[in-house]
């Protein structure tokens, strides 16, 4: 029996661990250094979960979503995560392109939603 217990413990251990990692799409402001090492794609749409009745206290829904990512240097690749969308924001469809940007040849565990800043110009240019 104790076993059993601690299996299920462990098990859930690395679920949680798993969607802490695979959750963190976008959100964060990647220094220039970090932002060459992306490209920019395109994330089209597959599939999409219900948009809920309400939202939590900060006013934002959790869609998960799935869909192909498309680019320079990468074949299309089928990926899935987690969208925070606030209460007046628009749910996404089905068919919908949104961009995104990931390491080349990595896409599957790179990806992000969002767009590459382009490095700030020198002064006098």
């Amino acid at each position: 029996m104790l076993e059993f217990v601690f299996i299920i413990v462990l098990v859930a251990v690395i679920v949680a661990l798993v969607v802490q990692w695979r959750g963190g799409r976008g959100g964060k402001v990647l220094s220039p250094g970090a932002a060459a090492q992306f490209v920019q794609g395109v994330f089209t749409v597959t599939g999409v979960s219900e948009r809920p009745v309400g939202t939590d206290k900060n006013g934002e829904s959790y869609c998960t979503i799935s869909g192909t990512i498309s680019g320079p240097q990468t074949n299309p690749t089928e990926v899935y995560g987690t969208l925070v969308v606030s209460a007046l924001g628009q749910w996404p469809q089905i068919g919908t392109d949104m961009p995104v940007i990931y390491k080349p040849d990595k896409a599957e565990t790179t990806w992000r939603f969002g767009t590459a800043q382009p490095p700030p110009e020198a002064p006098g240019v």
